[in-house]
């Protein structure tokens, strides 16, 4: 049990606070034996003590980059000039980094100056937030909380380690990982402490220093976490969603996002609702969004306020298929009446086309070309809104239109709106 490195730092005896699974303990088991102190840190310590589930642990300890290479098979360098290295055990991947210090943010993002230690609580006051700020001795059962996380975690408080502009000034990042962790899922919103409230705002300029993509991955998760309305009004308050869309975003415009499902591009419609949507796809561009969630995102902002009329609801539920109901709970966080939007429900989509260009040229004469394409999306219009299910139909809807004449860039086609 003596052979291997104690922490610097008082330990609490809490029995199975973290159970190592095989693979895991195989890893701990292999720096302790080699004389290595190991401690599971950070988020797999905080999710532990609330009851959460726990899907990937980090793992600190006093051996050099190098010594960790040296004890393991199986290693890929992922950060070593930051003293990370990846360990595989068994199937899964485990990130050991060595305990360090740390000087100097020049870009404020990354310590310009790295040094290799062995005190793990030199190592644990230089995170983020206390809740962060724990590590578990997994084989002697004792819990490292030197900056009390642990009754922060009681209390619903939400602290810096040490002073919060100092954190803040160090990685611009941790202002998004701040408003993130205030979302607790069912346990609510909570709170920062006036230390890192005031840092919050005063340090925003830090998010210039931070990539872009930095700072879109930790915002959806803000957006599609539980208590989003909530946690983006404080940003929106805090001048935090000004800074990082160049444009003010209303609480009323925020607020109503958390009725919504956990749904990033309905609640981005949402937030970005009243904005013009050639400035939606300019910031939404500068975040470098994915081309799936800038495409879906403009979509759904397109529909916003519009609903469709009476006689459209064939032709409406066909065009928008599944996401009918996505613009039905987007109408209604907005206080739009959404009945005939329910009405539409009862009609089928997806409803493809019951002729084809070679039906129509053998009717019409026409050639393959742009007319004979446009001429069958006017004919596949009038069977979705007839309800035309014979080409018998459609045959007798062709000698009624006037397909011969007029520009065919105006003739009607199956869309909406």
């Amino acid at each position: 049990m003596e052979g291997y490195v104690s922490a610097d730092v008082p330990g609490e005896k809490i029995p199975s606070l973290i159970t190592p699974d095989e693979d895991l303990r195989h890893v701990l088991d292999v720096l302790n034996e080699g004389g290595y102190g190991a401690w599971v840190v950070g988020g797999a310590v905080r999710d532990s003590m609330l009851g959460l589930n726990v899907n990937e642990y980090d793992i600190c300890t006093d051996a050099t980059p190098e010594e960790v290479i040296e004890s393991f098979e199986d290693t890929i360098p992922t950060g070593q000039r930051f003293g990370t290295i990846t360990v595989k055990s068994g199937d899964k991947l485990y990130e050991v980094t060595t305990l360090r210090t740390e000087s100097d943010y020049g870009d404020g993002r990354r310590p310009d100056v790295v040094a290799w230690g062995k005190s793990l609580m030199v190592d644990l006051s230089r995170r983020d937030f206390t809740i962060n700020s724990m590590a578990y001795d997994c084989k002697r059962e004792l819990l490292h909380d030197p900056f009390n996380g642990k009754s922060d975690l009681k209390t619903g408080r939400l602290r810096a380690v040490g002073k919060a502009s100092n954190r803040l000034s160090e990685d611009g990042l941790r202002i998004m990982r701040a408003y993130r962790f205030m979302d607790r899922g069912l346990s609510g919103v909570w709170s920062p402490d006036n230390d890192l409230s005031n840092a919050l705002i005063d340090n925003q300029g830090m998010l210039s220093m931070v990539s872009i993509e930095r700072i879109w991955s930790e915002l959806k998760q803000i957006i599609v976490g539980r208590n989003a309305g909530k946690v983006m009004k404080r940003m929106s308050d805090d001048g935090v969603l000004h800074t990082i869309f160049g444009i003010p975003i209303s609480s009323e415009k925020i607020s109503p996002i958390t009725s919504l499902e956990q749904d990033l591009e309905a609640r981005l419609a949402m937030i970005f609702s009243g904005v013009d949507s050639s400035e939606v796809i300019s910031i939404l561009s500068k975040l470098k969004v994915s081309k799936d969630v800038l495409k879906r995102t403009k979509f759904l902002h397109s529909l916003l306020e519009l609903t469709p009329s009476a006689d459209e609801l064939r032709l409406y539920r066909n065009v928008l298929g599944d996401e009918v109901m996505t613009h039905a709970d987007l109408l209604d966080a907005l206080g739009i009446d959404i009945e005939l939007i329910k009405k539409s429900l009862q009609y089928p989509f997806n409803i493809e086309c019951i002729v084809d260009g070679e039906w129509i040229m053998s009717r019409t004469g026409l050639e393959p070309g742009i007319r004979l394409g446009r001429l069958k999306q006017w004919l596949h219009k009038i069977q979705i809104e007839r309800n035309y299910t014979k080409t018998s139909q459609l045959e007798t809807a062709l000698c009624t239109i006037p397909w011969k004449f007029g520009d065919v860039n105006n003739w009607p086609q199956p869309e909406w709106p």
